[in-house]
């Protein structure tokens, strides 16, 4: 569904190029960070973001913690930990960068699109182009979430198909086996068949 989760290296380039962050050391946690969660060092990407996270709770600087939160969040996205990355997710605060707010909106789709709730992950992937409208993967998989929430309900109503929803299972097997059974007859028929045809003495 979805390409490489780009959005914390989009996140971060807006953070270091806007200069959000007042204290050099904690742009280097982020950096830090983002360079083990390119790498796929979770353990090390992990507590990069935790530590400049605490460092800027104790400093009082909300939007690094923000930025840290929201890579802590795409670590543990990246390891399939939904419940600890929505957790953290749910930290950042409404008065977030846009950017941070939409990457915040995408990952909750991507998690949501995983789970297979395709409802929600359109609605998320919607909040997340009304703080980044220029963000194609946010519109492609708002495309995406639409269209596997519309084959999911087609599904729901037409039931599943080839055999009638009152069979067992048992049944269903026993079908195909009376199909194969059949066919192997139909095979062995007509090779018997063949057979019987007299063959032309070849002198």
């Amino acid at each position: 569904m979805e390409k490489k989760i780009i959005v914390l290296a989009v996140v971060t380039v807006c953070f270091f190029v806007t200069g959000c962050a007042s204290s050099k050391d904690g742009r280097f946690g982020i950096l830090s960070g983002l360079i083990a969660w390119s790498r796929q060092d979770w353990p090390l990407s992990a507590s990069a973001f935790l530590e400049t996270a605490n460092g800027a709770e104790s400093a009082g600087n909300r939007t690094l913690k923000d930025y840290a939160v929201f890579g802590l969040a795409s670590t543990y996205l990246a390891e399939d930990e939904y419940d600890s990355a929505l957790a953290r997710l749910s930290e950042v605060k409404q008065s977030a960068t846009p950017a941070i707010r939409a990457g915040v909106w995408y990952q909750a789709g991507i998690i949501a699109y995983r789970r297979g709730q395709f409802e929600d992950a359109a609605a998320f992937f919607r909040k997340s182009l009304e703080n980044d409208p220029t963000s194609a993967d946010a519109k492609i998989n708002l495309e995406l979430s639409r269209k596997s929430l519309g084959e999911s309900e087609a599904q729901k109503s037409s039931g599943a198909s080839g055999f009638s929803e009152s069979q067992t299972p048992d049944q269903g097997t026993e079908t195909i086996f009376n199909l194969v059974r059949k066919k192997e007859q139909d095979r062995w028929k007509n090779e018997t068949d063949d057979s019987s045809v007299p063959a032309i003495a070849d002198y």
